[in-house]
């Protein structure tokens, strides 16, 4: 289930960079890809990055409801990166 979240996650910010970009005159498949990197980056950030570092030798032995919740909280990070650069970079571009 939450690679599925994952996976819309991912198309969503793709197609909303494109929207964005498209509107502003700007590369919009380009920055549609940028978005994907940008959740993508995020996601293992937080997931290899953080939460391996704090779960140390429970990071391969989790239990099925703690291994969802790294899940959702590396999908929301990944969002969170993806909307910031998006309000941070994107927006400031003039086509």
């Amino acid at each position: 289930m939450t690679a599925i979240l994952s996976v819309m996650a991912v198309l969503l910010s793709a197609l909303w960079y494109y929207r964005t970009a498209e509107s502003r005159g700007l590369p919009a498949m380009a920055w549609a890809v940028a978005g994907a990197m940008i959740y993508y980056g995020g996601f293992l950030l937080w997931m290899h990055g953080v939460l391996k570092k704090l779960m140390a030798g429970y990071f391969q032995t989790h239990s099925f409801w703690i291994g969802i919740g790294m899940d959702v909280s590396a999908i929301v990070f990944g969002a969170l990166c993806m909307a910031g650069f998006r309000g941070f970079v994107l927006l400031r571009k003039n086509g």
